[in-house]
């Protein structure tokens, strides 16, 4: 008996064909949306509002500022302002110490300095005075002082001391004053010379009208100069 072969195709499943084409190639997932990072954003926005703030109160800072009037050098007690004491800076104006407008300048040229005022100082009215020095009643006299008769750390403008006349010849010192000597006066000192070639220093001092004559009679002889404490 014969055998009959069948050369017909297996029937093909329906939509196989797309199946394939939708496959999704091997080793890619599914893909995901990129989150969004937000809170770098908001981090952002935040530092720029703090940096604009930031700038707006220095500038405003700058802003209030004014040129106010300081000094160059030093300048001592009874010591008259020259164009050269004087500079320019900028400052925040501040209620409880007072400073000088820049635009005040020739009004502060000529002033006396009540105190011994360091450089870099920003001046206040209260720190000058229209009164020169010596002032009205007052007088200047220059007294020479040996070594050992100062304190040694030397003396500065305002210091307030007693001056005690000396006899002259009797090399005695203010603890045993003698009989004959002038009696002590009190006085302020305005400046200290360079001591000359035997140590003597000139140390000028205002004393009142009461002690010109003390002063006057002082100033021919020896004097030992005994520098004061607050209220003393």
């Amino acid at each position: 008996m014969d055998t009959a072969l069948s050369f017909s195709r297996p029937p093909q499943q329906r939509g196989s064909g797309t199946a394939a084409a939708g496959r999704p190639e091997d080793g890619d997932g599914p893909r995901v949306p990129r989150r969004r990072r937000w809170w770098l954003l908001s981090v952002a926005v935040v530092l720029a509002a703090v940096v604009a703030v930031g700038n707006y109160a220095l500038i405003a800072g700058q802003d209030a500022r004014v040129e106010v009037l300081v000094l160059t050098r030093t300048v001592s007690w009874g010591q008259q302002l020259g164009e050269g004491d004087l500079g320019v800076a900028k400052a925040v104006p501040d209620q409880p110490l007072a400073s000088i407008s820049a635009s005040e300048r020739a009004g502060v040229v000529g002033r006396v300095a009540r105190s011994t005022l360091p450089a870099g100082s920003v001046l206040a009215p209260g720190q000058l005075s229209a009164q020169p020095v010596p002032g009205p009643g007052e007088r200047l006299v220059g007294l020479p002082v040996k070594p050992g008769h100062l304190p040694a750390r030397g003396l500065a403008a305002g210091d307030v001391v007693q001056v005690s006349p000396v006899a002259s010849g009797t090399g005695t010192d203010a603890g045993s004053a003698p009989a004959n000597a002038a009696e002590p006066f009190r006085a302020r000192v305005l400046g200290v010379g360079l001591p000359d070639p035997s140590g003597v220093v000139t140390v000028d001092v205002v004393v009142g009208a009461d002690a010109a004559l003390a002063a006057t009679s002082a100033a021919a002889g020896q004097v030992v100069l005994v520098q004061l404490g607050p209220g003393a």
